[in-house]
């Protein structure tokens, strides 16, 4: 399924915050490559590793705090961009 490959999700991130990989700089595409799949894979290894040892309630309630952690991030991102 396509939405569960990351490279279909790198490019929907890309998509999101209006870069293209053929448009950067070769540096800044392989740096923004390199920065989302370390945090693809830090994010697997905190679902994979902490999170699917709490219970459905205490797991859904830590998903809504990291969504919403990363939802003021990019407010934040918007409101104040440099």
């Amino acid at each position: 399924m396509e939405k569960f490959d990351i490279e279909f999700q790198y490019n929907l991130y890309l998509d999101k915050v209006g870069l293209s990989e053929e448009n950067m700089h070769p540096v800044q595409a392989q740096e923004t490559k390199r920065a989302f799949m370390a945090a693809a894979g830090q994010i697997l290894v905190l679902l994979g590793d902490d999170i699917s040892e709490l219970s459905d309630d205490e797991g859904v309630e830590v998903l809504e705090k990291l969504m919403t952690q990363v939802a003021n991030f990019w407010t934040n991102e918007i409101v104040n961009p440099n």
